[in-house]
């Protein structure tokens, strides 16, 4: 009797056991994953403020005096408005932007300079001598534009980092000044007329460039952007008779950061 009242004993212990570890062994009900977050879309107008800086070149040449080299540099700063499109379901995005900047590039020490020359006397009669030669002048970029279309490629969290390139159109206004006297050949002690010179030109190029753009918040964005922009040759002035100063392509290299509200 206690040998068939110790089995049963063990017979529900291991029943009990077993039912549990079947109950353990059931799978864990479906749950459905949740939905990925919309992607971002880039369509919409949009209207900023930007500021940087600006690093270029000019050469400017004078008749008889060979060709000076100047690099321009400066803070730059203005706004820009565009509008971006992009297809439902595409991470291509195409858009067209305008700016306008105010700049502060400019260069201060532009320089042509002649030793006057040695005046002989011949039976106590000098003949013809150059006196010395000596021309300042100054360089600056005003403000510039561009107009320029962009095309980029939405791309990380829900298509909220855009990196783009961009081109088109540019100008912008030069201005450059200076004087001096320019010595001349004749009879000693030569030639020395005072010059003074100004410009102010409005000069049509072309421009490229690529930047990232990124979507945060609602309404916003923020840029990093860097462009080429080669604006042209600049003015030619006439100084004396056969004497020109005349000014090279104004070329610039610009960094800037900038940031959007989208409406």
């Amino acid at each position: 009797m206690k040998v068939r009242i110790a089995i049963a004993g063990l017979a529900a212990t291991l029943f009990g056991l077993g039912a549990a570890a079947a109950a353990d062994l059931t799978p864990a009900p479906y749950v459905k994953a949740p939905p990925p977050p919309p992607m971002y879309n880039w369509t919409d107008w949009y209207v900023g403020l930007n500021v940087g800086g600006s690093w270029g070149h000019q050469d400017g040449s004078l008749t008889g005096f060979g060709t000076n080299s100047l690099h321009l540099d400066g803070v730059i700063g203005g706004g820009q408005l565009g509008y971006n499109w992009q297809g439902a379901g595409s991470p291509w995005v195409f858009g067209i932007e305008a700016d306008i900047q105010g700049s502060d590039q400019h260069n201060n020490n532009g320089a042509f300079a002649a030793a006057a020359s040695a005046c002989p006397i011949i039976n106590v009669a000098p003949i013809n001598c150059t006196p010395a030669s000596a021309i300042g002048y100054s360089d600056k970029l005003d403000w510039f534009g561009t107009l320029r279309g962009r095309v980029g490629w939405a791309t990380g969290y829900e298509g909220r980092w855009l990196p783009y390139v961009t081109g088109g159109l540019a100008y912008g206004q030069t201005n450059v000044n200076g004087g001096g006297i320019i010595g001349t050949p004749g009879p000693a002690p030569g030639v020395s007329t005072a010059v003074a010179f100004s410009a102010t030109t409005t000069q049509v190029g072309w421009t490229v460039g690529a930047g990232l753009e990124w979507a945060f918040g609602g309404e916003w964005s923020a840029k990093i952007e860097y462009l080429y922009m080669d604006l042209g040759n600049g003015p030619t002035i006439a100084l004396l008779p056969g004497v020109n100063f005349t000014t090279g392509h104004m070329t610039d290299n610009i960094g800037r950061v900038g940031i959007n509200w989208h409406f």
